[in-house]
Parts: structure tokens; sequence; C-alpha cells
């Protein structure tokens, strides 16, 4: 009998070996990355930059992060760019729309937007033709207040109608807009 348990423990130690190794493969895989920056660059139809940013080196938790107030003009329109940061150690800061980039199948920058913002459209697409998010359109109403929300969505369904209500959020930033 201590032979059939010790054969059977022969045979089965190494299958939980193997399924635990490959597990924590899978989870090194998709290992999340810490996003403390999220800067914004509009540039108007006359060349003209104006960079808004979130900051939260220390990440979730600890001081409060800074957040600028954008302000844009009337009745305009604007490319936007968007970048995302790990600046959580200062001395290796490390630019994650690299990342996002490179596996732009497996992300969305999704926009929702109050106020006096006409419209919000991405111009930038994935490896399989469909919406990235890191470009986009944006267009102005008349003066007056608003918020703009930013997401970065990690394995969005991009077929779903309904695209940003999908995924993991890998970071989410409302501003407050002034449209003068």
């Amino acid at each position: 009998m201590k032979n059939i348990w010790k054969l059977t423990w022969f045979l089965v130690l190494p299958l939980i070996l193997v399924y635990c190794e490959k597990d924590q493969d899978q989870t090194m895989e998709n290992e999340e990355e810490l996003i403390t920056d999220v800067v914004m660059t509009f540039t108007d139809e006359l060349g003209n930059n104006q960079t808004f940013s979130f900051s939260d080196p220390d990440g979730p938790g600890g001081n409060a992060p800074s957040l600028d107030e954008i302000t844009l003009a009337s009745l305009a329109t604007y490319a936007l760019s968007i970048q995302f940061l790990d600046a959580s150690d200062p001395m290796d800061l490390e630019d994650i729309t690299l990342e996002v980039a490179e596996e732009s199948a497996e992300h969305l920058v999704c926009f929702d937007f109050s106020g006096n913002i006409s419209s919000i459209t991405i111009s930038d697409d994935d490896e399989n033709g469909l919406p990235l998010g890191l470009e986009a359109v944006l267009t102005t109403l008349q003066p007056g207040n608003g918020t703009l929300t930013i997401s970065l969505k990690h394995l969005p369904d991009k077929d779903n109608s309904i695209p940003c209500s999908t995924g993991e959020t890998d970071v989410e930033v409302t501003f407050q807009v002034v449209i003068e």
C-alpha cells in the first residue's frame, strides 16, 4: 500500500508543479503597469500646442495627485495626443504609451465628456484597423464649462456596441474643462 502512495505521488507531483508553473507564466504575461501620469497635448489649427496633465507619482493612495484644468478656445478644433507614463521612479521614467502602441489590439483610449465639447473622434487605429485613441480630434462649442474623462482600457471588446464598457481600466482621469 505504501508503494502505491509513493507511486501516486511520484506521478502526480510533476503534473502539479507543471500546472503551477504554467499558471505563474500566465500571470506574468498580463502584468498591470503602473500609470502615474497622463499627459494630453492639444494642437490648434495654427499649430500652437497646449499641454495639460494628471500626475500621481506615488500611485493610488498616498499623496493627492495634481490635475490641470483644461482651457481651450471656443468654436475650435484641436488635434489631441495622449501619453501615459510611469514616473514612480524619477530616475527611471517609463513611457507606457510605447507599450500601448505595440499592443494596440489589446488597448483602447476612451473619452467621455460633458459641457461645451462638441465631439471627440479617435483618429488612429490599432493593428486590426479598429480605434486605438492615442490620437483624436476634439471640437469645442461656445464658451462654458464641462469635464473630459480619459480612460485607458486593457483587453476591451472593440466589436462590442459600447467597447468602453468592456475590459479592465488601467487608468481613468476626469479633467475640468473651461471653454473661453
